[in-house]
């Protein structure tokens, strides 16, 4: 079975999220594609096996992909 750590996850959606931004996503939009993004990531990930960790591990790989971000932009 493929495996996404959360390293991997928050790292992809960034480069989703930075793709958008740069396709003309307003900057207010940024924390609702980033966690859309992660949640879709973890579905797709672990939702086979537990649909509500797919939820919630997906979830924290957009907050944190928007954290880690905010802090580069600085």
């Amino acid at each position: 079975m493929f495996e996404l750590y959360g390293i991997g996850a928050v790292a992809l959606c960034g480069a989703v999220l930075k793709v958008a931004e740069k396709m003309g996503l307003p900057e207010k939009f940024s924390p609702v594609v980033a966690c859309s993004f992660g949640i879709i990531e973890g579905l797709v990930v672990y939702g086979q096996e537990d649909l509500l960790q797919g939820v919630v591990l997906g979830f924290a790989a957009g907050l944190s992909t928007l954290g880690l971000l905010s802090q580069l932009q600085k």
